[in-house]
Protein backbone atom coordinates (compact mmCIF):
# COMPACT_ATOMS: atom_id res chain seq x y z
CA UNK A 1 0.00 0.00 0.00
CA UNK A 2 2.96 2.22 1.19
CA UNK A 3 4.14 2.29 -3.05
CA UNK A 4 0.75 3.05 -4.23
CA UNK A 5 0.63 6.78 -5.38
CA UNK A 6 -2.11 8.79 -6.69
CA UNK A 7 0.35 11.19 -7.96
CA UNK A 8 1.23 11.07 -11.60
CA UNK A 9 5.12 9.54 -12.09
CA UNK A 10 7.16 9.67 -15.48
CA UNK A 11 6.62 5.82 -15.77
CA UNK A 12 2.93 6.20 -15.81
CA UNK A 13 2.96 5.79 -19.22
CA UNK A 14 0.73 3.45 -21.78
CA UNK A 15 1.93 -0.34 -21.78
CA UNK A 16 3.01 -1.60 -24.96
CA UNK A 17 1.42 -5.08 -24.84
CA UNK A 18 3.02 -7.89 -26.29
CA UNK A 19 2.05 -9.25 -29.58
CA UNK A 20 1.24 -13.22 -28.08
CA UNK A 21 -1.90 -15.30 -28.12
CA UNK A 22 -2.31 -15.25 -24.09
CA UNK A 23 -2.58 -11.43 -24.58
CA UNK A 24 -5.01 -11.04 -27.31
CA UNK A 25 -8.86 -11.36 -26.35
CA UNK A 26 -9.41 -12.26 -29.70
CA UNK A 27 -7.47 -15.65 -29.34
CA UNK A 28 -8.70 -16.11 -25.84
CA UNK A 29 -12.68 -15.10 -27.28
CA UNK A 30 -12.74 -17.12 -30.62
CA UNK A 31 -14.31 -19.73 -29.17
CA UNK A 32 -17.15 -18.32 -27.06
CA UNK A 33 -20.92 -16.51 -26.93
CA UNK A 34 -21.89 -13.97 -25.40
CA UNK A 35 -25.63 -13.47 -24.42
CA UNK A 36 -28.04 -11.51 -22.58
CA UNK A 37 -31.26 -12.43 -19.91
CA UNK A 38 -34.12 -10.60 -21.60
CA UNK A 39 -35.85 -10.84 -18.24
CA UNK A 40 -33.53 -10.79 -15.69
CA UNK A 41 -35.95 -10.51 -13.02
CA UNK A 42 -37.07 -13.56 -13.52
CA UNK A 43 -34.22 -15.51 -14.65
CA UNK A 44 -31.61 -16.16 -12.09
CA UNK A 45 -28.20 -15.95 -13.24
CA UNK A 46 -26.33 -17.91 -11.40
CA UNK A 47 -28.47 -20.96 -12.42
CA UNK A 48 -28.00 -20.22 -16.14
CA UNK A 49 -24.78 -20.14 -15.50
CA UNK A 50 -24.62 -24.13 -13.77
CA UNK A 51 -27.58 -24.90 -16.15
CA UNK A 52 -27.02 -24.15 -19.62
CA UNK A 53 -24.21 -26.66 -19.86
CA UNK A 54 -26.36 -29.73 -19.13
CA UNK A 55 -28.73 -28.32 -21.45
CA UNK A 56 -26.59 -28.16 -23.81
CA UNK A 57 -24.87 -31.35 -23.13
CA UNK A 58 -21.80 -29.86 -23.37
CA UNK A 59 -20.54 -29.96 -19.74
CA UNK A 60 -16.95 -30.03 -18.61
CA UNK A 61 -16.21 -29.13 -22.02
CA UNK A 62 -17.73 -24.89 -21.62
CA UNK A 63 -17.11 -22.82 -18.86
CA UNK A 64 -19.86 -19.85 -17.88
CA UNK A 65 -19.06 -16.51 -16.99
CA UNK A 66 -21.36 -13.76 -15.49
CA UNK A 67 -20.40 -10.32 -17.32
CA UNK A 68 -22.97 -8.10 -15.70
CA UNK A 69 -26.32 -8.79 -14.31
CA UNK A 70 -27.85 -9.89 -17.57
CA UNK A 71 -24.87 -10.72 -19.80
CA UNK A 72 -22.96 -13.83 -19.92
CA UNK A 73 -20.08 -15.53 -21.80
CA UNK A 74 -19.92 -19.53 -22.28
CA UNK A 75 -16.34 -20.25 -23.34
CA UNK A 76 -16.16 -23.14 -25.08
CA UNK A 77 -13.11 -25.76 -25.85
CA UNK A 78 -13.67 -26.38 -29.20
CA UNK A 79 -15.44 -24.88 -32.15
CA UNK A 80 -17.99 -27.91 -32.68
CA UNK A 81 -19.44 -27.33 -29.58
CA UNK A 82 -20.22 -23.65 -30.18
CA UNK A 83 -21.43 -24.44 -33.77
CA UNK A 84 -23.65 -27.48 -32.65
CA UNK A 85 -24.97 -24.95 -29.65
CA UNK A 86 -25.75 -22.01 -31.81
CA UNK A 87 -27.45 -24.28 -34.86
CA UNK A 88 -30.03 -25.10 -31.95
CA UNK A 89 -31.78 -21.57 -32.89
CA UNK A 90 -33.30 -19.66 -30.09
CA UNK A 91 -32.57 -20.42 -26.49
CA UNK A 92 -34.90 -20.38 -23.28
CA UNK A 93 -34.19 -20.14 -20.02
CA UNK A 94 -36.28 -20.07 -17.48
CA UNK A 95 -39.67 -20.00 -19.65
CA UNK A 96 -37.92 -16.94 -20.98
CA UNK A 97 -36.04 -16.40 -24.29
CA UNK A 98 -32.08 -15.34 -23.71
CA UNK A 99 -30.17 -13.79 -26.89
CA UNK A 100 -27.16 -14.96 -27.37
CA UNK A 101 -24.37 -14.65 -30.43
CA UNK A 102 -20.84 -15.27 -31.15
CA UNK A 103 -17.86 -13.27 -29.74
CA UNK A 104 -17.34 -10.39 -32.12
CA UNK A 105 -14.05 -8.12 -31.03
CA UNK A 106 -16.31 -5.17 -32.52
CA UNK A 107 -19.96 -5.74 -32.44
CA UNK A 108 -22.52 -4.52 -34.07
CA UNK A 109 -24.64 -1.70 -32.61
CA UNK A 110 -27.66 -3.98 -32.68
CA UNK A 111 -25.57 -7.14 -31.05
CA UNK A 112 -27.98 -9.36 -29.09
CA UNK A 113 -31.02 -6.68 -29.20
CA UNK A 114 -32.87 -9.34 -31.19
CA UNK A 115 -33.36 -12.85 -31.71
CA UNK A 116 -33.19 -14.68 -35.34
CA UNK A 117 -35.97 -17.23 -35.17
Amino acid sequence: MLAMSLQEEEEDQPFDMPDLPEFSSCERNALSLVGRLLNPDCQEMKRLIRDMPRKWQKEGRVKGIALTREKFQFIFENAHDLKDVLGKGAQIFDEWSIAIDRWYENPPENYLQFIPI
